[in-house]
């Protein structure tokens, strides 16, 4: 995760779910039997997400992220938008054979724009304002 680049991540992440739905399911099903308290801190999971909320944190206090969210929420918001056409697999099955890849390519280009609006890249100081 770049945090300069909220909507190319949000991209990956649709991508990855939209290639291999099964994984998006497991981990779907994963988080419904594990309750809060069954994460440790040293789990992977947890791990991950403490080091990704520090390089938001990062991101906000160098300049390049609004400090107004808290990282946790930027990352989950991220997550869920990102994520939120493998949630719906149904919504996919009119489309014919043909048409799969203009509809796949409307979808993410919907995800990235939506984190991008939500998220959008601080400006990058000229050498005058440096």
């Amino acid at each position: 995760m770049d945090p300069a680049d909220l909507p190319g991540y949000a991209g990956r992440i649709h991508d990855y779910f939209t290639a291999h739905p099964e994984r998006h399911r497991l981990m779907a099903w994963g988080q419904l039997e594990l309750g809060p308290d069954d994460m440790s801190d040293d789990d992977p999971v947890r791990q991950t997400i403490v080091h990704k909320t520090e390089q938001l944190r990062a991101a906000q206090k160098a300049g390049h992220l609004d400090p107004g969210w808290d990282p946790l929420d930027v990352l989950v918001l991220v997550n869920q938008i990102a994520t939120s056409w493998a949630n719906q697999p149904g919504l996919a099955a009119g489309v014919l054979p043909q048409e799969q890849a203009e509809y796949l390519a409307a979808r993410r280009a919907a995800v990235v724009t939506a984190v991008q609006r939500l998220f959008p890249a601080a400006p990058v100081p000229s050498d005058e304002e440096r």
